[in-house]
């Protein structure tokens, strides 16, 4: 009952009573909390070898355990960090950052703000989140809140994307959506604690291999979700987010399953 406690105070509009729980669809369901309903989002892509595209490919290996004559399965895993919907850890860009173990759970836990800008990618497909993006969305929702993700929704299908790389023209191959440079630190300022796209990399496709906003956001100390789902089903405000990766030693990243409540 802590757990549900503690949720009714950080989800807006939590209360007591009971509440019917309703169906909901493999990545989408409620459950009652104290007289509301809660939904659950899952902004999770299941991870398959289509995802490791580089540098090495998801490796699922069938292994011998004790149990075996039992019945027992046991694999072993092999895949690079950065795979999948996951977490970018501030050592992904800094030595002596936080790895993925040294996050507390506190920080992986916040306030999610979506902000919308596939109506700019349709127009531009390097769109990417200036000031003025930040400055429409808190004169609708009112300041971001502190240790907010702030994610960005493109309509982005990486996968997709992936498949008919090429097909574009050349012109438009190293176009894709992300945050800028130059909206880091109004970020900063408000006491951000990650950001998120919807993409493969938190910097727009013709920023790299500079990479400046990895360089700067996780240099600060702050962490980036890439290769989310479902952003286009998730409030722009009043939401949580929770970030779930194993705490490992020394990890720049890790495959995360990431979930918003609202």
């Amino acid at each position: 009952m802590l757990a549900l406690s503690v949720l009714s105070v950080l989800v807006p509009g939590g209360g007591g009573g009971r509440a019917k729980a309703e169906a909901g669809t493999p990545d989408m369901t409620t459950r009652p909390l104290h007289g509301r309903n809660l939904t659950v989002l899952d902004l999770t892509h299941k991870l398959t070898r289509a995802f490791a595209f580089t540098p090495d490919r998801l490796s699922v290996q069938a292994v011998d355990g004790s149990g075996k004559a039992a019945g027992m399965a046991l694999n072993r895993i092999s895949f690079v960090e950065h795979t999948g919907t996951h977490l970018d850890a501030p050592r992904h860009f800094a030595p002596e950052g936080a790895s993925v173990g040294d996050l507390p759970v506190s920080e992986l836990i916040g306030p999610l703000v979506v902000i919308d800008i596939s109506a700019k990618v349709k127009a531009d497909r390097g769109a990417r989140i200036m000031p003025d993006d930040v400055a429409d969305w808190e004169r609708q929702y009112g300041p971001i809140p502190a240790d907010a993700c702030v994610a960005m929704s493109s309509g982005w299908d990486p996968l997709a994307e992936l498949r008919r790389f090429g097909s574009l023209p050349p012109t438009e191959r190293r176009k894709s959506p992300g945050f800028s440079a130059e909206v880091l630190p109004l970020l900063i300022a408000r006491g951000v604690r990650g950001i998120g796209v919807d993409t493969l990399s938190l910097d727009a496709g013709e920023s790299m291999p500079a990479f400046p906003v990895h360089q700067a956001w996780l240099r600060s100390g702050r962490w980036g979700l890439e290769a989310l789902a479902n952003l286009n089903r998730a409030p722009p405000s009043g939401g949580l987010v929770f970030v779930g990766v194993p705490p490992i030693e020394a990890a720049t990243g890790m495959p995360a399953r990431v979930v918003a409540l609202f």
